[in-house]
């Protein structure tokens, strides 16, 4: 009798596992916007955010928790944004980053993603989703802020940050592509 009720555990786990949505871990310092951040998401849309923030130069551990989120979302077109601040206000700029979708449909999206197509080094972000980078200094004119773009889930995805982070943000388009989306 025992046989047969752990012979049947592995069966029940995968009917259970199977109808269990996998949710998204996206970085900490998310976690207390992740209902604005769902609710506002048009109906049927996911958004990916990053499993973390990764900044070079000063930033620590206790800079990104710091940081100030702000979530955009737009009715026309739709889209949404979440940006990252690390200030409310000042004489220099503060936005540190953003993390879009917007849909494939958008023309605004399909304008600026065929600008990177054209423009931007090709990175694979995961398996069958290829990215684009487009540099800010190579811009005409250079730009403060580098981006990635990429079409996954029936959206677009740009990932934007100053320049020098670079390396960060293509880290960070990585774990958005590969991890499961908030919905």
């Amino acid at each position: 009798m025992l046989w047969r009720k752990l012979l049947a555990l592995p069966v029940f786990l995968a009917v259970i596992g199977s109808t269990v949505k996998a949710s998204a871990i996206p970085a900490e310092v998310f976690t207390p916007y992740l209902n604005e951040i769902g609710n506002s998401l048009p109906p049927g849309w996911v958004m990916r955010l990053p499993s973390r923030i990764l900044l070079g130069g000063p930033a620590d551990e206790e800079f990104i928790s710091q940081l100030i989120v702000r979530v955009f979302p737009s009715t026309t077109p739709p889209g949404l944004t979440v940006s990252l601040f690390s200030c409310t206000s000042g004489g220099y700029p503060c936005l540190v980053g953003s993390f879009s979708v917007d849909s494939q449909t958008s023309a605004n999206a399909q304008r600026e993603f065929r600008k990177h197509l054209a423009a931007a080094q090709a990175v694979t972000l995961a398996r069958g989703i290829q990215g684009y980078l487009l540099e800010g200094q190579k811009q005409n004119p250079p730009n403060m802020f580098s981006s990635v773009m990429w079409q996954q889930d029936g959206m677009i995805y740009t990932v934007s940050f100053l320049t020098e982070e670079r390396q960060n943000i293509l880290f960070m388009a990585y774990s958005m592509a590969n991890q499961a989306p908030l919905r």
